[in-house]
């Protein structure tokens, strides 16, 4: 798959090729992609609240901040770790009532789409940049040349959406998909030269992993010193980074993410282990990450044999392809490696959530490592026919270009084990999704018959710790105002006045536990019980 140097250097295009190119490259390279990207993304979301939806424990907890925020009382102790990029449209949304939960979900579910289009237009644009044919003159030969970079694009979306989590914490509102397009967006912004672009976007990106700010930091003192005229730009984006971080939560966003969740890697005997062998390696599948070290390899092998490695145009122009294929697969790995240093050494979560800025571009330069090969195969074909009258039919672009593909894909599915056994699991997916969907539904037909108002003026109320903040969020108070099961449920204390009892998933446990509340009524609660599918109400106000 090495490419001399050579034959990436731009070629002055025919008129007659010019021509044919000239009316969509605005489109594939331009901002106006984008935008048209965004439209049908934001479509395609605003239609998915058809189906049953709902946030998940960190949204509900900055949709509750940012109802907070438009009163001026934040109050961030009770919930996850201080995060700006999605309080910045969860306090926008929170103008407009109780539409602000699935405001933010299309926001989410546009954001993850976007991941997955763009993830699917770089791949395509760099195996363009790699496999491009300067002597394409006829319309068949453009549409045979397109083979090989749309193969790439197909396979870098599918191994993103395929990752374990990825498309469910989408459709919960996570942020990490908002960041991961963010992040893609603004690589394809620097491609078109509008680094300016990039670097506003890349604040958004700094915003949802501090992780981050070491690139983003380096971009933009670069971005300084090359635009003179972009230092206010940079400067202002760095103060106000820093202000969206610390200003609202001082530095208890960093103490909350030292302390994870008792099933975090960071308890496991070798935390460091446990996020790459166990979380980050499976969440690509190896016929995309093993071609993608490959293609790393071989690119910056012929970067280094044609000493291009350290020079300017590697990652400018046509040439690009080998440089970005390198850049950008390199980073994927060495955020992986970076999120299990940190869980190590830091004691953070090492949530497997925040490895999706790592899939995105292993998934791109596993998709680039398949094109390429496709393309290389069919060029193969094409030098073989024109050297043996035998294979002259075989060799015609026509078939050469298919044909490179057919043997790429062939080579993919064949690869064990079957391709169907690490496939997402749709229906699975979805059950868990509704499942979701359901608590919502029933915590709030269960809170509007007996009256929020009148739940909270009889006293405490406790859910499972799951459920905590989206029970604030119907209750409209902080997510301290609602307390959590007893850890010891042998002692478990004075009784509350309001129980939700509820599992956080199909298979977990009840909670408070049955036994709990047993003793409770035992020792003197009365408690009026109402069942609604998933939540149980026991609440010892009187009708």
């Amino acid at each position: 798959m090495s490419v001399p140097t050579a034959e990436l250097s731009a070629t002055r295009p025919s008129a007659r090729s010019g021509a044919g190119t000239a009316a969509w490259r605005p489109w594939l390279h331009g901002g106006r992609l984008l935008i048209v990207l965004v439209t049908g993304a934001l479509v395609l979301s605003i239609l998915s609240l058809l189906i049953p939806s709902t946030p998940s424990y960190d949204p509900w907890a900055w949709l509750v901040w940012g109802r907070e925020i438009i009163h001026l009382d934040l109050h961030t102790a009770g919930g996850p770790s201080w995060k700006p990029l999605p309080m910045i449209f969860t306090t926008v949304s929170a103008l407009f009532g109780r539409a602000q939960p699935d405001l933010w979900l299309v926001v989410a579910r546009t954001g993850t789409l976007m991941s997955a289009a763009l993830s699917f237009k770089l791949a395509f644009r760099l195996t363009r940049s790699l496999a491009a044919d300067p002597g394409a003159r006829t319309g068949t030969s453009r549409a045979v040349a397109l083979i090989a970079p749309v193969l790439a694009g197909v396979l870098a979306a599918g191994s993103l959406v395929n990752s374990p989590g990825f498309v469910s914490n989408g459709a919960l509102g996570y942020s990490e998909g908002v960041a991961v397009a963010l992040m893609l967006g603004a690589v394809d912004r620097i491609l078109d030269g509008r680094h300016r672009q990039a670097f506003v976007l890349g604040l958004f990106v700094a915003l949802d992993r501090p992780e981050t700010w070491i690139v983003w930091g380096a971009y933009g003192l670069w971005l300084a010193w090359r635009d003179p005229g972009a230092r206010r730009l940079v400067i202002g984006l760095f103060v106000l980074n820093l202000a969206l971080w610390f200003g609202p939560d001082g530095f208890s966003g960093v103490t909350r993410a030292q302390h994870p969740r008792s099933n975090s890697a960071a308890f496991t005997s070798c935390p460091l282990c446990t996020v790459l062998r166990k979380q980050a390696w499976p969440m690509v599948l190896n016929r995309i990450k093993i071609p993608a070290i490959i293609a790393i390899v071989v690119a910056l092998g012929a970067l280094w044999r044609s000493r291009e490695l350290w020079r300017r145009s590697a990652l400018e122009a046509r040439g690009a392809g080998l440089g970005w294929l390198a850049a950008i697969g390199a980073f994927g790995y060495l955020w992986w490696f970076g999120i299990a240093l940190e869980t190590q050494v830091g004691g953070f979560s090492g949530n497997s959530r925040y490895l999706a800025f790592g899939v995105a571009p292993v998934g791109i330069a596993g998709g680039i490592a398949w094109g390429w090969f496709a393309s290389a195969y069919g060029g193969w074909l094409g030098r073989a026919g024109a050297a043996a009258a035998a294979l002259r039919r075989l060799g015609s672009p026509r078939v050469a270009g298919p044909g490179g593909a057919l043997v790429a894909v062939a080579l993919f599915l064949a690869v064990p084990p079957w391709i169907t056994d690490n496939v997402i699991d749709l229906q699975r997916t979805h059950r868990a999704l509704v499942y979701q969907a359901h608590l919502r539904e029933d915590l709030s037909a269960l809170v509007d018959r007996f009256g929020a108002r009148r739940l909270l003026a009889c006293g405490s109320v406790m859910t499972e710790a799951f459920q905590v903040p989206m029970v604030a969020w119907k209750f409209g108070v902080r997510t301290a105002r609602i307390i959590v099961p007893p850890s010891d449920p042998h002692q478990p204390g004075p009784a509350p006045e309001t129980i939700l009892q509820a599992r956080d998933t199909r298979s977990a446990t009840l909670l408070p536990l049955p036994e709990t509340v047993i003793y409770w009524e035992r020792h003197g609660a009365r408690y009026t019980y109402v069942h609604r599918r998933t939540f149980r109400l026991f609440t010892a106000c009187r009708r």
